[in-house]
């Protein structure tokens, strides 16, 4: 019976919270009753009453006694009062005395420990999400911080919520050593799988407004699988609202053959960025555009100039052009407009940098670059119908034709792939790395189908601990010089290997007499890094986590932005283009940048801002502002890629 009893106690004591508690309410009840048979011992004899603790103000009947015996539990000192009292009644208060003081540390202890167990549960994350309306972000890597860091540039005041498989104290100790701006955000770690339909419930994935998916980083291989996963069960009907209005999701896949799947996954309703072939594309640009990472990271990465979406009324044969100047704080980027088609959920269609002459109707709405501390000031429509043709001007078309790469990593492929797609003519391609052999034939067999005709690819074997080598192949004479992010060798940072090669270029620069040395674009892990490349022949450093946390974070808010970014970075399409100044006005002379926004358009141009020798990079400054150009000073344009 006893080992029956001990193991019940057990069994109701692990299975249920309040069991213990109920326990010490049914012991202390069952003393409270034994100390009331007191009173078949004198508790209300002539004797006792002349005891201090012993009173029969009811009558010396029942609640009397209930109320001595219940006092004893609840105050043990009690048994100091009943002094001269009969012997059997003292002998009840000692007992009821003692038992309550096994009571009440019993009652203490468990107090104690279901604070420490709240507590731990709280260091653990594994509470339950009581919020509404919250920012998600399911995964945890180090794009993380970059993430949260742009949400408080950009003002969100909801509170965001961290789910993910890291332990929580490491994402705490991230986020403690990140930006001083995160202070900003009201932050909630979270441990448990993203992938788990209860772990998703827990957190209110249902009722958050914006859901980010990162890759996580235990998951390694398999984290895309995890995405893909996680996003199915996002897009089921557990977590969609009336008419499918559910949260807004964007999703981070890092290898670009899993985005297809990811894409089925989300039924093509969210943002999916596939890490490894938005960063190809970024330094294919910037190898294309020297001067280009700046200009990007100003334009995106520095939450000042959010895009959005603005209806401007009795637009209805209204042209593109006159819209050039609508707004004396914005830049007009394009048209947008809600397609909906039968069965399906509305989808937003854009058109980037549309004709001069493209008419518009009342359905269409103006894609607009703003500053984000500013509201739009509105100013009177161009009266434009058609202006006159442009004059001669001979741009030199960015087309790259003898590239290096150095170091190896998964995303080699893509950038070979990339450079053949924007290349205008046949193109070599030599990769300088460790284990060449195996490097090589890793690539050519992943990307064969991607690998154009006109392109020459060839690995060559070096290391760093063979620096002397690096002249043998006389970077000097190649259009550009990539080096990406090594993590193959786990034994040296791929950030100190990119400054090391970085120096050895500089060294080799140098031994050039100042001759003409190609521009090295850099894949970087960490910001603060790009300190330490000053005095190198850095051209443009891609901070790998930075951009693609940005994209995610802005993509999240507003969706409609995807078409954008692809538009921005896929060959043939619109691009951000650096153009001489002097194609657009005379330099020295004091100018507006109404008057060079209408002159782009000429060319069918769009004036982001400009890139002064002086100043460095403006964006969106304000129409009616005067400056006075001088050469080497470039204008930031969106234009159509054209190929010589």
């Amino acid at each position: 019976v006893f080992k029956r009893l001990n193991y019940y106690l057990f069994l109701f004591s692990t299975t249920s919270r309040i069991f213990p508690y109920l326990l010490i309410l049914g012991l202390a009840s069952l003393v409270i009753m034994l100390g009331m048979t007191a009173y078949f011992f004198g508790l209300f004899s002539a004797e006792a009453i002349l005891a201090e603790g012993i009173d029969d103000a009811l009558g010396g009947g029942l609640l009397d006694t209930l109320w001595w015996s219940m006092k004893h539990i609840l105050d043990p000192g009690a048994l100091s009062e009943n002094y001269g009292a009969p012997a059997g009644v003292i002998l009840f208060a000692l007992f009821n005395s003692i038992m309550g003081l096994i009571i009440t540390g019993a009652l203490i202890g468990f107090i104690v420990s279901a604070i420490q167990s709240a507590m731990a549960d709280a260091r653990r994350g594994s509470a339950t999400i009581r919020e509404n309306g919250h920012y998600l972000i399911l995964g945890w890597n180090r794009k993380g911080i970059v993430i949260l860091e742009l949400l408080a540039k950009l003002g969100a005041t909801n509170r965001v919520v961290v789910l993910t498989e890291t332990d929580v104290e490491q994402v705490r100790t991230d986020i403690r050593q990140g930006p001083r701006l995160l202070t900003q955000l009201t932050l909630l770690p979270m441990q448990g799988s993203i992938s788990v339909n209860s772990e998703l419930r827990r957190v209110a994935a249902h009722r958050a407004s914006h859901i980010i998916l990162l890759s996580e980083s235990k998951s390694g291989a398999g984290s895309d699988l995890t995405t893909i996963k996680t996003l199915t069960l996002l897009n089921s009907d557990l977590y969609q609202g009336p008419g499918g209005n559910g949260p807004k999701i964007a999703a981070e896949i890092v290898n670009k053959e899993n985005a297809v799947i990811a894409g089925i996954a989300s039924k093509h309703h969210h943002p999916i960025v596939s890490s490894s072939d938005f960063i190809s594309k970024t330094m294919v640009q910037c190898a294309r555009y020297p001067g280009y990472a700046e200009v990007y990271n100003e334009l995106f990465a520095s939450g000042k100039f959010p895009i959005e979406i603005c209806t401007i009324p009795n637009l209805d044969e209204v042209l593109f052009g006159n819209l050039a100047s609508a707004f004396n704080n914005g830049a007009v980027l394009g048209v947008s407009w809600t397609d909906q088609k039968a069965g399906e959920k509305p989808r937003r269609a854009s058109v980037l940098n549309p004709e001069p002459d493209y008419d518009l109707t009342d359905d269409d709405e103006i894609i607009v670059l703003k500053g984000i501390d500013s509201p739009l000031e509105r100013v009177d429509l161009d009266s434009f119908s058609s202006w006159e043709e442009p004059p001669e001007r001979e741009i030199t078309r960015p087309n790259v034709k003898k590239v290096l790469i150095l170091a190896y990593n998964a995303n080699l492929g893509l950038i070979v792939s990339e450079l053949a797609k924007h290349a205008a003519s046949d193109i070599s391609v030599v990769v300088a790395c460790a284990d060449a052999k195996s490097s090589e034939a890793l690539v050519r067999a992943r990307y064969s189908d991607l690998l154009s005709g006109h392109l020459t690819l060839s690995f060559t074997e070096f290391d760093l601990a063979e620096a002397w080598r690096l002249d043998g192949i006389r970077p000097w004479e190649f259009d550009v010089i990539f080096i990406v992010a090594d993590e193959v060798d786990k034994t040296i940072d791929a950030d100190s290997k990119t400054i090391m090669l970085l120096l050895l270029l500089g060294e080799i620069e140098n031994k050039q007499n100042n001759g003409a040395f190609p521009p090295v674009v850099a894949e970087l892990l960490n910001s603060e890094s790009k300190q330490l490349c000053v005095g190198t022949p850095l051209t443009d450093a891609i901070v790998s986590t930075e951009i693609l946390s940005i994209q995610l974070a802005q993509l999240v808010r507003e969706p409609f932005l995807e078409t954008l970014y692809k538009e921005l970075l896929n060959a043939g399409g619109i691009e951000i283009g650096l153009r001489p100044i002097e194609h657009y006005v005379k330099l020295g002379v004091s100018v507006s940048i109404a008057g060079i926004t209408r002159s782009a358009l000429r060319y069918n141009e769009i004036a982001l801002g400009y890139r002064s020798v002086q100043d460095g990079v403006k964006i969106n400054p304000s129409k009616d502002q005067l400056c006075v150009f001088e050469e080497g000073d470039l204008l930031i344009v969106l234009a159509q890629q054209v190929y010589t």
